[in-house]
């Protein structure tokens, strides 16, 4: 174990920051893992089923699989990663966590005052934000299609909108798994800082140590079940990046703590305090996955489907019936 540690550690020295891989693929699978199962119980029934708590979990690796796929792909990918965070607090010394932007082009704008860009110093926040807002209206879509195959004005209609949720399932758990990476990538302490490789650490702490020290059993302790939650307002813009901002920045809070433990040798001789450590990263990977998916499920009841847009809530109420062609099917 000594040798292949070394070996990676060598590795690691010579890579950027968007070459490595948040958690590897342990770490990645357990927060999808555990996060699927600790919904909780009145979120659609097909995302906890196993099959789907097995691809999500195999899915959160995917976004690293693929890097390498290509110089443009992996340009305007790589840096959906991270987001350098300085010693200031603040991304390329003009934009902090607590007041991210509300759009890539008002981030890009403010980071080029600190002579920055997003393909520079990372746009993490962004991806996941984004990955969330494609989620709640992907939910949104399976609340209309679940009601009308139920509720359709006729059994060809029905039998169409059941359909239509059967292959809207899928899609939610393809693309809740692909975002799940860049969820899991903000609990990493060393993809949130501009310190994200000091002393050789990062390839090794996410990779083998994850992979030999920390279990899905050890996560679950650490993320209960969620529980009922009160009626939400629909979140807007602002609300949801604030939350992403306190999300990555408690991981930020975490680094100098990682490279204290580093020092003292605890990730090299697996100490309990670096095992502790890196459970504790990995558990809140999988709680804000958990507690994203929740929100994003939430607040789907407020959205707006087919075109021209229909609100849910009008749809499940029945105060409109719409037909497969009001989703641009024959």
């Amino acid at each position: 174990m000594k040798r292949v540690i070394g070996a990676v550690l060598a590795l690691s020295l010579t890579l950027a920051p968007a070459a490595a891989g948040a958690w590897g693929t342990t770490g990645h699978r357990i927060i999808g893992e555990v996060a699927m199962q600790s919904l909780p119980d009145d979120v659609p029934a097909f995302l906890t089923s196993p099959g789907a708590v097995a691809t999500i979990s195999q899915l959160g690796t995917e976004m690293d699989r693929v890097k390498g796929a290509g110089y443009s792909f992996d340009h305007d990918m790589d840096p959906a990663h991270y987001v350098d965070v300085g010693d200031d607090r603040r991304v390329a010394g003009n934009v902090a966590l607590s007041a991210l932007p509300n759009d890539m082009e008002a981030y890009a704008n403010a980071l080029r005052q600190g002579n920055g860009n997003p393909y520079k110093s990372g746009y993490l926040p962004y991806a996941i934000a984004d990955g969330w807002q494609v989620l709640r209206k992907d939910f949104a879509y399976w609340r209309a299609f679940d009601y009308l195959s139920r509720n359709g004005l006729s059994a060809h209609d029905r039998d169409a909108f059941a359909n239509e949720r059967v292959l809207r399932e899928q899609i939610i758990i393809y693309q809740l798994g692909i975002w799940a990476h860049f969820v899991g990538d903000g609990s990493q302490p060393l993809h949130v800082t501009v310190h994200y490789n000091d002393r050789g650490i990062h390839a090794p702490f996410e990779g083998a140590f994850v992979r030999a020290h920390v279990t899905a059993a050890a996560v679950k302790k650490l993320v209960p079940p969620g529980g009922p939650r009160p009626p939400q307002k629909e979140v807007d813009q602002h609300e949801l990046l604030q939350e992403i901002g306190l999300y990555l920045r408690a991981s930020n809070d975490e680094v100098p703590q990682l490279y204290a433990i580093a020092r003292r040798g605890g990730f090299t001789h697996a100490t309990p305090e670096a095992t502790a450590f890196a459970v504790a990263r990995v558990a809140d990977g999988a709680r804000e996955l958990r507690d994203l998916v929740v929100l994003a499920w939430d607040d789907s009841i407020h959205e707006s489907v087919g075109y021209p847009a229909i609100r849910v809530n009008d749809i499940l109420s029945g105060s409109v019936h719409p037909t497969p062609a009001d989703f641009g099917d024959d």
